[in-house]
């Protein structure tokens, strides 16, 4: 008796699991009885290596460019999505430092110091 109760409350946790992962409604019992809501599916963050490279084999990176300019770029060439995070396109890029694909230093713009990059001589 007790294997049958066990086999079926496994059953119902991989539908659940199952219906959080294709985004469909869930029943959820209440007191006042059972409810169904929808469960939000977290996405994956997009891949921004592909893009940055792409800027990279066009010459984008033959002057110094911020990464401000860089999500702008992202965003007005349609290379992304959506518009991209600043702290996730300062982390591709600083992987492209660490590959020495690019180089990284302080640039004067407008009374700032501004974090730069370039790419590296080969």
């Amino acid at each position: 008796m007790n294997q049958q109760k066990f086999n079926k409350e496994i059953l119902v946790r991989l539908e659940r699991l199952e219906n959080a992962v294709l985004g469909k409604t869930q029943e959820v019992t209440t007191a006042s009885g059972t409810k169904s809501r929808k469960i939000n599916v977290r996405s994956k963050g997009e891949n921004l290596f592909p893009p940055i490279e792409k800027l990279l084999e066009e010459g984008f990176f033959n002057e110094w460019r911020s990464d401000v300019e860089v999500c702008k770029q992202l965003v007005l060439r349609l290379l992304t999505k959506k518009k991209p995070l600043r702290p996730s396109v300062v982390n591709v890029l600083r992987a492209k430092v660490k590959n020495e694909t690019l180089v990284r230093e302080k640039i004067q713009k407008e009374k700032r110091n501004v974090l730069s990059y370039k790419k590296a001589q080969s």
